[in-house]
């Protein structure tokens, strides 16, 4: 999911917000759990929000050398639901039906992920 160091092209995010403002999309890129979740929702577009608290929680235990416990799980669920994935969906990156706790749509600009070191694994 990329390194912990995150230095995007400002340029690029800012054809990537289109008519959004800037600043949301940097301030949502400032969170380190919607910057794991854009990466993981790049190739997996409509997780359940318990697999992506799975994500969420082994990539914290890996970064932070700890192991992940359902305490991390729930807490990073609850992050999710109520903070993380509105936010992106506020955006317009994704669609987020809080009734099924899923994600429904993903549409990530490229500049988005790019800036993330996603790359594209097709030929």
């Amino acid at each position: 999911m990329g390194d912990e160091k995150f230095e995007p092209d400002p340029g690029a995010l800012k054809a990537a917000a289109g008519e959004l403002p800037i600043d949301d999309v940097f301030r949502l890129l400032a969170d380190r759990h919607a910057r794991y979740a854009l990466v993981y929702l790049h190739d997996n577009p409509s997780p359940p929000i318990d697999e992506l608290a799975d994500v969420l929680a082994g990539k914290d235990a890996s970064v932070e050398g700890t192991i992940t416990t359902p305490i991390d799980h729930n807490r990073i669920r609850i992050r999710l639901y109520h903070s993380v994935l509105p936010r992106i969906e506020a955006v317009g990156f994704i669609s987020f039906d809080a009734e099924t706790n899923a994600v429904t749509d993903t549409d990530i600009p490229t500049a988005v992920t790019d800036a993330l070191g996603v790359t594209d694994s097709s030929p």
